[in-house]
């Protein structure tokens, strides 16, 4: 291999490198620093929505236990957010580290580089010294042995010119190196600043949170007297639900029975024919939905546009009332005043009714799961109607002194948690 293709090959070899390990920094943050900056920006905006929710009930100056739920969701947001805020710092530190280790890498290289150059040069001066390039090529003693030197000279010039090409690529990556250190400490000193003035918000919140538990507190017998009536209008809508469920079992196991005695006569009457299999209790359109809507956990819409969840599913103490346990069978949504209410996924209107405390009550059907849409002030949709997803079925209405919609998900008789279910926010 002549010199000049082992020159390229190395300078190639480097280059190559270098690509790959800068490539290979960039993959091991990207993925980390993206999904970091999405869970920050989808946290910022749950704040949004609480400090809107917060906003309105301020303009009305009054407490309810809907505003209660909102500041402590708020809370949690906060110090989501400054938990967020800490890994973004801990991520800055891991890349600082990362950039020093190749800022050191490049500054061996192109030390390394100078001091061959360095090298090559003096060589040529003491060459230059002793005999021209005219004297070293007519020297020769034949044509070829001419035409070897001659080439020489073309590629120790070459390489000498792709020996600076080198370092200056080389000090350009350092000094990019440099530049994305400078930045990585700007951009911790930025977040370390945030971090003092969130804590200090969340501090805010949390006296706010106090102060406002305080005042509702006074209204004890009253908030007793909701609480027990919150649980009738809850048992009212488990038996709506788990009728409505029976209703639809029900009705498939007579149209099972009907298909049994009709090929019982019809096995009678012909000897020879087959006994169909026993059918399912959904028929293949509603299977195929079912299954549909059970691969689609964590990716459902919201039933509503914009809102955040005031109440989580499941068994908790009560936000005011201490030794109080109050349960959920879905989430409440709380969401801007006249939110209009979608169907999260296609399905059949299967009942529609008021309860006192829970408002109007929508239950949808996909397939043997069930989507249960209540507190609504205002229906458009009617029972046995075919809907699709994100189609408009309402309007939500007020609960707690907050615009705010309860959301449920069966599945047959089971109660899932709806969290679970819809695409994260």
């Amino acid at each position: 291999m002549s010199l000049k293709s082992l020159t390229y090959f190395f300078l190639t070899c480097f280059c190559f490198c270098l690509l790959v390990n800068q490539q290979a920094f960039a993959q091991r943050t990207r993925k980390s620093r993206a999904q970091l900056e999405n869970e920050k920006k989808r946290n910022l905006e749950k704040i949004a929505e609480t400090k809107k929710a917060l906003e309105s009930a301020r303009a009305k100056k009054e407490i309810t236990v809907g505003n209660i739920k909102a500041i402590k969701e708020q809370i949690s947001s906060q110090e989501e957010q400054i938990g967020l805020m800490e890994q973004d710092m801990e991520l800055i530190d891991v890349e600082m580290q990362d950039i020093i280790g190749a800022k050191e890498n490049l500054e061996n290289k192109l030390l390394q580089l100078q001091q061959e150059y360095a090298a090559m040069l003096y060589s040529a001066s003491k060459y230059s010294g002793k005999l021209n390039k005219l004297s070293f090529l007519f020297s020769s003693s034949s044509f070829n042995e001419l035409l070897m030197r001659y080439k020489y000279l073309q590629q120790y010039t070459e390489n000498r010119k792709a020996q600076v090409v080198q370092m200056n690529k080389v000090a350009a990556l350092l000094r990019e190196r440099q530049t994305n250190l400078e930045g990585k400490r700007t951009a911790k000193n930025r977040l370390i600043s945030a971090k003092v003035v969130e804590t200090k918000n969340l501090e805010q919140l949390k006296t706010k949170q106090t102060e406002m538990v305080g005042e509702l507190s006074k209204k004890e017998t009253d908030l007793r007297k909701e609480i027990e009536a919150t649980k009738r209008s809850v048992t009212k809508l488990d038996n709506l639900i788990a009728n409505v469920v029976a209703r639809e079992i029900a009705k498939k196991n007579k149209e099972r029975e009907r298909k049994q005695d009709t090929d019982a006569k019809l096995a009678k009457t012909n000897p020879t024919r087959k006994k169909n299999k026993p059918i399912l209790d959904l028929d293949a359109e509603e299977t195929t939905l079912g299954r549909s809507f059970g691969a689609s956990r964590a990716r459902l819409p919201w039933p509503v546009q914009r809102g955040f969840i005031s109440d989580r599913f499941g068994v908790k103490e009560h936000p005011v009332l201490h030794g109080v346990l109050i349960n959920n069978n879905g989430i409440d949504i709380q969401t801007p005043s006249n939110a209009t209410v979608r169907s999260v996924y296609d399905g059949v209107v299967k009942d529609i009714t008021e309860i006192p405390g829970l408002g109007k009550v929508v239950a949808v059907q996909h397939g043997d799961y069930f989507t249960v849409y209540a507190n609504l002030n205002q229906v458009f949709a009617s029972v046995g109607q075919k809907i699709s997803a994100k189609e408009t079925i309402g309007t939500a209405g007020i609960s707690g002194g907050a615009t705010e919609i309860n959301f449920q998900i069966w599945h047959n008789t089971e109660r899932l948690n709806p969290e679970k279910w819809l695409v994260p926010r």
